[in-house]
């Protein structure tokens, strides 16, 4: 960001700093002169918080981490699995979701949202989600484990609705 850019942060209103941003093109974390050295120590706080199971705390500061860099798909993926971790399976979807469209050819966001529909009962999206895990890790060999679990889970799904269809 050039000095006129961060003169005008400091009186500029919300309103003015979206504008800025979309101008500019960049993140929320850039517009406010945060460097890339203090996000990554942040994320580090967050994945530790993650790491020690104390979610309600990480889950606040991977928020953070999604609002003020919302382009690094590893926010959006620690925010899903909290929210996965703390059973708020909907919202977890949504970051997955997210993070999905960032990383579109990665397998491992539709599966885990795949995990999310089938905790909230949802067959037919859980189905939806294991097909995409399936199609983005199919001929990639570093992805054979998730081509596995996700054609597993869909084995699943498949034989729970034979069975309830008799």
């Amino acid at each position: 960001m050039n000095q006129n850019s961060q003169d005008h942060q400091q009186t500029c209103s919300a309103d003015e700093m979206i504008a800025l941003i979309l101008e500019q093109g960049g993140t929320l974390a850039l517009a406010k002169g945060l460097t890339q050295e203090e996000i990554e120590a942040i994320y580090t706080i967050a994945y530790n918080l993650y790491q020690q199971r104390k979610f309600e705390q990480a889950e606040q500061v991977f928020t953070f981490l999604c609002l003020y860099s919302h382009l690094d798909v590893r926010f959006w993926v620690g925010l899903a699995a909290n929210r996965e971790a703390l059973g708020k399976f909907a919202t977890a979807i949504e970051a997955y979701s997210y993070s999905a469209l960032l990383q579109h050819d990665n397998p491992i966001p539709p599966l885990q949202a795949a995990k999310c529909y089938m905790a909230l009962n949802n067959l037919e999206q859980a189905r939806n989600g294991l097909n995409a895990a399936i199609h983005w890790s199919q001929d990639k060999p570093q992805h054979q484990a998730i081509l596995g679990k996700a054609q597993l889970l869909l084995k699943k799904i498949n034989d729970l609705d034979k069975r309830t269809k008799i």
